[in-house]
């Protein structure tokens, strides 16, 4: 072992980087990032280390208990080397929203309005003002508890509603 590569008393060795794969083979929940100043373009995305992504204390993380990361393709992230100066266990400790192609990256313009939008364009919204919280699927279909209680269940054209 490289002496300075222990975790204590040594530089911490940072990055800012662009996610260029996702598909862990060994489905872990990592990433492939192009650690800037660390590997440059003439690295290919093939030889560079997988990433293991820091997630919430909310996820467990232990025995199939807990969540993925929510990162695509060309997602900003900030991490740092767990093995120091050799730069080959990075970890993404955190994603910065930027703007792609003229859209905002964040998915709302309210503070008080908290998202979680998928790819494929599902939502679930937690509105402080007024009080809602929605599920909506992409097909337009929907459920909304507002803030007093009542559920209201929308199929989208088309579809049919069942409450068992």
């Amino acid at each position: 072992m490289n002496r300075q590569d222990e975790y204590i008393g040594n530089p911490f060795h940072w990055f800012i980087g662009e996610v260029l794969d996702i598909d862990d083979t060994v489905l872990h929940s990592r990433v492939k990032v192009r650690a800037y100043g660390y590997y440059d373009e003439s690295v290919a995305k093939e030889k560079l280390p997988w990433a293991t992504v820091l997630l919430p204390n909310t996820s467990a993380s232990k025995a199939g208990v807990g969540s993925t990361h929510g990162l695509l393709v060309g997602s900003w992230v900030v991490g740092f080397f767990r093995d120091g100066y050799s730069a080959q266990d990075p970890v993404i400790i955190g994603s910065i929203p930027t703007q792609t192609d003229g859209t905002k990256d964040v998915p709302t313009d309210d503070i008080k309005k908290k998202v979680h939008k998928t790819e494929a364009g599902h939502e679930i919204v937690l509105d402080d003002n007024p009080g809602d919280v929605s599920v909506r699927h992409v097909s337009g279909s929907s459920i909304v508890m507002d803030k007093t209680g009542n559920i209201t269940i929308t199929a989208a054209p088309g579809r049919k509603t069942t409450v068992a």
